[in-house]
């Protein structure tokens, strides 16, 4: 077993160590007879269109990298752009605030002999436009659901702010990077000064002179994205219908389980300040933060029995599924042989 592999396996053992632990001592007065009575229960339609809801995120997420990315390699195909989403799920599910999906999806696309520069302003731009639908989201629901803050703690608030935060200020900060060449090279100098103490004196001046081309491409392309304003709306029109997608999941686990008097709206308002709340939490997919969070929330409307039995297949279909099929997406790649510059891939 590789050393990547072993990290990402503990990555995955400490999220379902935690989820258990949590689901145990969170639930420990339960009946579990009960439990897996509802468990018995549970209509696999709604499960089946909750599951098609997470797909379609999935799929929208891959149309609008493919957008991109097609501009970049005309040969790309949609289910190859879907596969890179797939991988890039996988790693976010097991890094800390999700922050492994974007350095494997650039990995990704350079083996495909796209320019570092133009695959970074790629993903870029993307992840920009993701991150201003979800705020842009959270602010509506937060209009829309504040009263539903009122039962909840102190704490709750707390973390669904800094969540907030964070998001709007990783969006301030890209859109400054992709804006000011200046500011994309002073990053990349400063990055660049501690790995160059291990490099030959010699080489140093090679090294600043390729960084310098990569952040002009990189500076160049997004500057040419941002200006397609046709494309980017397309976009953001995708990226609205996957996260609404996304969000009304546990509307569906919720009818599974025959629970019809919790609205639409109210199960989405829920969701994402659950949402926005686990993205706070610095362990890999939020867990902990997304257990508690969903508990706290949906605790307000479902009995415990059901409340466990939610849980689960919500962690199931949001979390888990993104681990297991982004690694079976890993496959094909990892067995694929070299191909010659400029071949299709």
């Amino acid at each position: 077993m590789s050393k990547n592999t072993s990290r990402h396996l503990i990555s995955i053992l400490l999220v379902v160590a935690i989820s258990v632990g949590f689901i145990y001592f969170q639930f420990r007065d339960v009946k579990w007879s009960t439990v897996f009575d509802v468990l018995k229960h549970v209509n696999l339609v709604y499960i089946g269109i909750a599951c098609l809801a997470m797909f379609l995120y999935w799929w929208l997420e891959a149309v609008v990298l493919h957008r991109f990315a097609k501009q970049a390699d005309p040969t790309l195909k949609l289910r190859t752009s879907f596969r890179i989403t797939m991988i890039g799920q996988f790693f976010n599910s097991v890094t800390p605030f999700a922050s492994g999906g974007q350095p494997a999806q650039l990995y990704l696309l350079t083996r495909r002999k796209i320019d570092i520069g133009l695959a970074s302003s790629v993903l870029l731009i993307k992840f920009i436009i993701y991150q201003a639908v979800i705020v842009g989201t959270f602010i509506f629901f937060l209009i829309v659901g504040f009263p539903l803050l009122g039962h909840t703690t102190f704490e709750i608030k707390y973390l669904i702010l800094i969540g907030f935060v964070i998001n709007l200020g990783v969006i301030v900060f890209l859109m400054t990077v992709a804006k000011s060449e200046r500011v994309a090279a002073a990053i990349v100098h400063l990055l660049l000064k501690p790995a160059l103490l291990f490099v030959k004196k010699e080489k140093r001046e090679g090294i600043r002179e390729s960084a310098d081309s990569k952040i002009f491409s990189f500076h160049e392309e997004s500057v040419r994205f941002s200006g397609n304003k046709r494309l980017i709306w397309e976009c953001v029109g995708y990226t609205t219908l996957q996260i609404v997608f996304y969000l009304s999941i546990p509307y569906f686990v919720l009818l599974s389980m025959n629970v019809t008097n919790v609205g639409l709206m109210t199960v989405m308002t829920y969701h994402a300040f659950v949402m926005k709340l686990s993205s706070s939490i610095p362990t890999p997919g939020g867990s902990g933060g997304a257990e508690y969070s969903f508990t706290s929330f949906f605790g307000m409307v479902l009995s415990p029995d059901k409340l466990v039995i939610g849980l689960i297949l919500w962690r199931l279909i949001t979390y888990y599924s993104c681990t297991i099929f982004g690694a079976i997406a890993m496959i094909p790649f990892g067995r694929r042989k070299n191909r010659q510059p400029g071949g299709n891939k």
